[in-house]
């Protein structure tokens, strides 16, 4: 948990010492930001929600993020090392909490984290408009070269939430097949 608040501090002070912070694009408005705390919770806590939601989005959206990485925003070794660190900690805490605590996902666990992230739209889709930013990416598309991600806005949002919920499935069948298993 040190370590994920210590690497937290060394980016935001590498931002701000690089080119200062702004409300457009230092806000940690994004996914994967909130992935992250609400992993760390679930790590300490063992908490539910948090799990699922980490494990969710940990083995679809921040995998994702790790294999397609927009480089065009890192200035320095810093903000890289930082970011692979940032997206491998969700995955890290969402398997520590299957490795070591031994949790699953539970029934509806998939439609609680869609609909939260559809949540975090609202709010967030208001900060865009009143900063001029592009949090969660709900303005324009990522620059990303990634198949799973294309249309012209706002349908890469509804592609990509539904590319989504089909790599939540597939991340979930082991859960699925680790709870019939503990079932016997």
């Amino acid at each position: 948990m040190v370590f994920t608040i210590a690497q937290e501090l060394v980016d935001y002070g590498n931002r701000a010492s690089l080119r200062g912070l702004s409300l457009t694009e230092d806000l940690p408005l994004h996914l994967c930001n909130y992935g992250l705390v609400i992993a760390a919770i679930g790590m300490v806590t063992r908490n539910r929600f948090c799990f699922e939601f980490a494990y969710l989005t940990g083995t679809t959206a921040v995998l994702q993020a790790l294999l397609t990485p927009n480089f065009d925003d890192l200035q320095n070794l810093t903000e890289y090392v930082v970011y692979f660190i940032h997206h491998a900690l969700i995955i890290q805490f969402a398997l520590w909490n299957v490795v070591v605590d031994g949790m699953l996902t539970s029934r509806g666990a998939l439609a609680r984290t869609l609909l939260f992230i559809a949540f975090l739209m609202l709010p967030i889709g208001l900060v865009n408009w009143l900063t001029d930013a592009n949090y969660m990416y709900l303005c324009a598309r990522p620059e990303v070269d990634n198949p799973l991600v294309f249309g012209i806005w706002p349908w890469y949002i509804v592609s990509v939430m539904l590319i989504g919920w089909v790599l939540m499935l597939i991340a979930n069948i082991p859960m699925l097949w680790l709870r019939r298993r503990k079932a016997k």
